[in-house]
């Protein structure tokens, strides 16, 4: 896990498809229980990683990192990757799943390089995550998210690069809100506040629109 500090990226992202299957985690489905719990689903990739703690504020779980390494503060890893070279781990073509809707995003895992990991977290209580890219030749890491789940719902968060300009770009922690209605799956937009390290310290903020 790294600091987070926004950082600008200016060169193209090459990915290629491959065929992924679909692995239930038959331990996080019976930890899901509608009524407390809620299900994430983060989306990664070999050069995109992140993960999630729940319970604690922003300003608890960033100021604890002074002594802690963010495992022993509660960090959960979004995706675990299973030993050897990339791309040849069996992870590297697992999805994680435990039962939460497809969305466009899921459904188009295969035409990309990325894979998916569904967890489930406590709701009602606040839950802080992060995506970023880091790379050799690339890397961006936009602030964190922070929201409260509620009890039943489901939600999927991906790294997503914004443009702004010919030759200016940012990332963003894309988040929404997903609901299955009939045969189809209902994909709503959120604007959760972010975890920013200010002058006063790690504070929760409203996130600022981009340009």
């Amino acid at each position: 896990m790294r600091l987070f500090l926004p950082l600008a990226v200016s060169l193209t992202l090459i990915g290629c498809a491959t065929t992924k299957t679909d692995i239930r985690n038959e331990a996080r489905i019976s930890q899901y229980d509608p009524a407390t719990m809620a299900r994430v689903r983060l989306i990664t990739e070999h050069t995109i990683s992140g993960g999630y703690v729940s319970g604690q504020t922003c300003a608890t779980f960033f100021n604890s990192l002074l002594t802690k390494k963010p495992e022993e503060a509660g960090w959960q890893a979004a995706h675990v990757n299973s030993s050897g070279l990339y791309p040849f781990r069996a992870t590297d073509t697992q999805n994680s799943v435990i039962g939460m809707p497809a969305s466009e995003a899921s459904k188009a895992i295969n035409n990309s390089s990325k894979v998916f990991d569904e967890h489930v977290v406590p709701a009602g209580k606040p839950l802080i995550a992060q995506i970023y890219m880091g790379g050799s030749q690339m890397s961006c890491v936009p602030a964190p998210v922070t929201l409260i789940p509620d009890p039943g719902k489901d939600y999927e968060m991906e790294f997503q690069i914004i443009k702004f300009s010919t030759f200016k770009a940012g990332c963003v922690l894309a988040v929404r809100e997903l609901s299955a209605q009939a045969n189809a799956t209902v994909e709503k937009p959120l604007s959760p506040q972010i975890c920013a390290n200010t002058l006063f310290g790690w504070q929760t903020l409203n996130a600022t629109p981009s340009p």
